[in-house]
């Protein structure tokens, strides 16, 4: 007879394995599912921003090598890289950029109007203009701010030419004066003196239209302030640049007052412009600020010296006509051959 077994029954109880929060393997799973996600994003956010910040690399490139072009009168060939980037990116993704594009369309837009379609590519440069200005705001990019409104001041200043012209020159100065609450002379030099030889400039194109001396003695005043700022030893360009504008002031206004006494401050801001614009280096300023000392020679030689001043005035038509060739520049050539003419006769 066999002995009962004091053993334990051999039969195995089931282990059920259950998914709790309290169980290892459910926080091991769970916990490699939470990291494999957050690699996920933190690796596509990764090379999301870098795929991003590639392209940004190569558009902001282009923006350069589309500068550089325009710096070179390229106006047309510079704004066609900028039409090609403006097309591929949005305001959505990249404001800052997206502004910067819409700000160089502007510029571009403006200069193919100086030599084409002025009134359609002036209206194309004043909306890329508006555009940037919806990111471009004061509060939050008050410098780019400022030198957009500079440019929109110039093109309704421009567009003021073709069409409407007080309503045009009164959004160039309401444009002018934005430009002038960031543009302060101490902090942005540069940009004040910038804005205030556009003002100047804007003065002069309201004189053509009323109140002439008026007009024309705040674009003086507009233009000496820019001097200021703008030396010959500083920045010799800029300086020449503005020289002539307010030689041609001075002409404009010795029309109506003060004549010898204007017409020679005009004749001395035309020879400081030329100190900078040489016939080798600045040729087609060169040529514009002959032309112009010409007519204020031929002007004067009405008031004294006739025959000093004629031949002077002559001197410098002949001056201008070294780069105003019929062949090159057949309207220029031909507006200086007139100056020539209407000189001369008053020898008679």
């Amino acid at each position: 007879m066999k002995k009962p077994s004091n053993k334990k029954s051999s039969k195995k109880k089931k282990r059920t394995i259950k998914w709790g929060k309290d169980n290892p393997w459910f926080i091991g799973t769970v916990g490699g599912l939470i990291g494999a996600f957050l690699i996920g994003v933190v690796l596509f956010y990764f090379f999301g921003h870098r795929e991003h910040q590639i392209y940004r690399a190569i558009y902001m490139t282009s923006i350069n090598n589309a500068d550089r072009l325009l710096e070179r009168s390229m106006a047309e060939d510079a704004l066609a890289i900028y039409n090609d980037i403006a097309n591929k990116i949005s305001a959505r993704r990249d404001r800052e950029l997206y502004a910067t594009v819409k700000n160089g369309q502007g510029v571009c837009y403006y200069n193919v109007a100086l030599v084409k379609d002025k009134e359609e590519n002036l209206q194309k440069a004043i909306s890329a203009f508006y555009k940037a200005l919806e990111i471009r705001t004061v509060e939050k990019c008050p410098d780019d701010y400022a030198a957009t409104q500079n440019n929109l001041g110039n093109a309704y200043r421009t567009l003021s030419e073709v069409k409407d012209n007080e309503e045009n020159l009164h959004k160039a100065f309401e444009a002018f004066a934005e430009a002038l609450k960031v543009y302060d002379r101490d902090q942005y030099p540069t940009g004040y003196a910038a804005t205030q030889n556009n003002l100047g400039a804007a003065y002069g194109t309201l004189s053509e239209i009323r109140d002439k001396e008026e007009n024309l003695t705040k674009a003086v005043k507009a233009f000496e302030e820019a001097l200021t700022i703008r030396t010959i030893e500083g920045y010799p360009d800029d300086y020449a640049a503005t020289q002539n504008n307010l030689g041609n002031a001075y002409r404009a206004l010795a029309q109506v007052k003060d004549t010898r006494d204007n017409l020679f401050k005009a004749i001395k801001a035309f020879k400081e412009a030329l100190k900078i614009y040489t016939l080798n280096e600045y040729p087609l300023e060169y040529a514009t600020t002959q032309n112009n000392l010409g007519n204020a020679y031929s002007a004067l030689a009405v008031v004294q010296d006739k025959e000093g001043n004629v031949a002077r005035a002559v001197r410098a038509f002949e001056e201008a006509l070294k780069i105003y060739t019929l062949g090159k520049y057949p309207t220029h050539f031909r507006t200086v051959t007139a100056n020539i003419k209407q000189a001369k006769a008053k020898m008679r």
